[in-house]
């Protein structure tokens, strides 16, 4: 038996979702290649709760994925070192996972894309 995952479009996030709720919501599209869904996702998570950092550094770092996974290289690259900037900023109060995994995804992308 085979069982089609379903590419819905998510246009709404009801209010009451936690930020790990939506981010998992931007993950599960992400993985259904739902992307704009998932971008939608994770800047909901920003605009939300964006104050927090380490939501903040887990969105941004997820929409660097996400446009990797597109090969949209000048948005990816934009969005990793974004990243990197906010640990220049706030540095221990972020979790140093997504630092070092920015750091391993820039270098995917093609030099002609790095500004």
């Amino acid at each position: 038996m085979i069982f089609m995952a379903s590419c819905t479009t998510i246009k709404y996030i009801p209010e009451d979702k936690t930020p790990a709720q939506i981010i998992q919501m931007g993950q599960n599209a992400a993985a259904s290649s739902s992307y704009r869904s998932a971008i939608f996702c994770y800047e909901t998570a920003i605009q939300r709760f964006g104050s927090n950092p380490s939501v903040l550094a887990e969105a941004q770092y997820e929409i660097g994925y996400v446009y990797l996974k597109q090969k949209k290289y000048e948005q990816s690259y934009d969005a990793f070192t974004s990243l990197l900037e906010l640990y220049d900023s706030f540095g221990a109060a972020l979790p140093p996972a997504y630092k070092k995994l920015a750091e391993i995804e820039i270098e995917k992308i093609p030099e002609r894309y790095k500004k």
